[in-house]
């Protein structure tokens, strides 16, 4: 467990870690998701490994040193298209002999090894074949990936906002593989789960804000969790917010028809905005919620701040998101998403508690919050215990108080 060590944070608990760790443990992280969070693992590094030696041809480019500045520069990939490059090759370092990387006092360089070729596409086919045999959707964060590698270059040389367009529900062709990636996917699902049940456990009652609700995970968990429980009266006001439009429309025509009697509000939000400008008045809440989405800020203390100031005296902040549990890892669902502009711009790098884009460690989370003027914060479940059945988890809940 992570919790700050200040004495302008108070030590007191706001839900008990040891239970829900077990009930993660038990209920949630089956053999089945374990296993296939391995695969997927392994499926990453096969789509790089293809990208750089049959599909981009990176090591002709490296075989003399250079940083993911210099590289993305000489294969016409726009400017941010570096953190792209350089997480790859990163990754590609740890985890193959492909790439040796170099850390200088400036960028890190990168060169290529001795090439070693490797069957991707036998493997990969295995690989699917083994997630479907899993159970239903397991397969679902491979596509995802697949669309990721396909589009790679793409993304980052002929057309940059492209992935934009497709998570932000712009583009209507990709409705369904974003929708699927976020709702469908085992392993993704799981953040809208763990969210869920650690709301269940500790929320009282009152008004509920969603920022970044996207399309309906986080919601849709919660209010099936309730209903389950017959405590959806707790729920005075459920106010789902989002960037955008068309994921407003789905998530209300879905949930409205499930929910007919809860007291709904369905408004666009932009969390890199003053909420003030978008009517978002401060002491409004009781809880602020979020799936997968506060990661995403350009300034993330900032948009936290925000936040605590719309939330009414003692009111909870409740964030399921992924974390980087290994300095600079990048996670398999990022072959995709680093595609984005939105996903790599969350980039305001500070030693202190964002040295990567986007995903924050645990310790991260805590510090950020802290800086927002936060108390009582906890990152849930606790790692530790968790590893002992789960060797690579990755899902994790922070709370915090007002």
């Amino acid at each position: 467990m992570w919790t700050i060590e200040k004495e302008a944070v108070s030590p007191e608990r706001v839900a008990p870690i040891d239970d829900y760790t077990a009930w993660c443990r038990d209920q949630l992280f089956t053999l089945e998701m374990i296993e296939a969070t391995s695969l997927l693992q392994r499926a990453c590094d096969l789509h790089l490994s293809n990208l750089y030696q049959r599909e981009l041809h990176f090591a002709d480019y490296i075989s003399s040193p250079k940083t993911a500045t210099e590289l993305a520069a000489e294969l016409g990939y726009v400017d941010s298209a570096r953190i792209v490059v350089e997480s790859m090759l990163l990754r590609l370092s740890e985890r193959t002999g492909l790439v040796r990387a170099q850390q200088t006092s400036g960028e890190i360089v990168f060169q290529a090894r001795e090439n070693i070729t490797e069957d991707t596409d036998a493997e990969l086919d295995s690989i699917r074949k083994r997630l479907a045999v899993l159970g239903k959707n397991f397969e679902a964060a491979l596509e995802f990936m697949d669309f990721g590698a396909e589009h790679f270059a793409y993304c980052l040389r002929d057309d940059p906002g492209f992935m934009d367009k497709v998570l932000s529900g712009r583009d209507p062709r990709f409705y369904s593989l974003w929708f699927r990636a976020t709702n469908e996917d085992c392993l993704q699902d799981v953040h809208g789960i763990m969210g869920a049940e650690l709301v269940h456990r500790i929320f009282e009652g009152g008004r509920i804000l969603e920022i970044g609700g996207g399309t309906g995970n986080g919601m849709r968990h919660l209010l099936r969790r309730f209903s389950e429980s017959d405590s959806l009266g707790r729920i005075k006001q459920y106010v789902f917010t989002d960037v955008s439009m068309s994921f407003l429309i789905c998530t209300r025509q879905e949930l409205r028809k499930l929910y007919p009697t809860l007291n709904t509000e369905w408004r666009l939000l932009d969390i890199d905005r003053p909420f003030l400008e978008q009517r978002v008045t401060p002491n409004s809440a009781d809880l602020i919620y979020g799936v997968n989405a506060a990661h995403v800020c350009r300034d993330i203390v900032k948009t936290l701040r925000q936040c605590r100031e719309t939330l009414s005296d003692d009111g909870l902040i409740v964030l399921s998101e992924r974390v980087r549990l290994k300095p600079r890892e990048m996670a398999p669902r990022e072959l995709t998403l680093n595609l984005s502009i939105c996903h790599r711009s969350a980039a305001i790098h500070n030693p202190e508690y964002r040295p990567m884009h986007s995903y924050l460690s645990p310790d991260n989370w805590a510090k950020v919050l802290d800086l927002a003027g936060f108390r009582s914060v906890q990152v849930f479940p606790n790692f530790e215990a968790l590893r002992q059945v789960f060797p690579d988890p990755y899902a994790a809940v922070i709370v915090a108080k007002k």
